[in-house]
């Protein structure tokens, strides 16, 4: 019977007195944290809805390009721009979609095709929007360079 192997992925939160509250990684260091706006927390703060959103919107940038790797294909250009809706529902609020819209630079015309199919890779095989109740939608837009 093959093993498969099991990752893990742990940080810390911590929060004293009045001072901001931060999430510690091994890693990479701390990153501040606090409630949304809307919720009483300050603009200039990150807090967990927003890191939520720009988890899947990392997760799915880095899955296709696993895929162009595995394709040995280079873009010239890649950003995207996510939205998490959030709703109240009977059993209080939660996100209830997700949508992930990129827009990617080519230098070939012949490469758009291939690029949503791979764009369709990503969306399936993304670890985090996976993982997530609500429904996770990735649309890409391919632009050719003029160079």
């Amino acid at each position: 019977m093959k093993h498969e192997p099991t990752y893990m992925y742990v940080n810390t939160v911590r929060k004293v007195a009045d001072a901001d509250a931060a999430v510690i990684f091994d890693g990479p260091g701390e990153l501040a944290i606090g409630p949304a706006p809307e919720f009483g927390g300050r603009p200039e703060s990150l807090n967990p809805e927003e890191l939520f959103v720009a988890a899947i919107n990392g997760c799915l940038m880095v899955t296709f390009f696993y895929f162009l790797r595995k394709a040995d294909i280079e873009l010239q250009f890649y950003e995207a721009d996510a939205e998490g809706q959030v709703q109240k529902g009977p059993d209080g609020l939660r996100f209830v979609d997700v949508q992930v819209h990129a827009t990617v630079t080519v230098k070939q015309p012949s490469l758009a095709e291939k690029l949503c199919e791979l764009a369709a890779l990503a969306e399936k095989h993304c670890l985090v929007s996976r993982s997530v109740s609500c429904p996770v939608h990735y649309h890409l837009h391919v632009e050719l360079s003029e160079e």
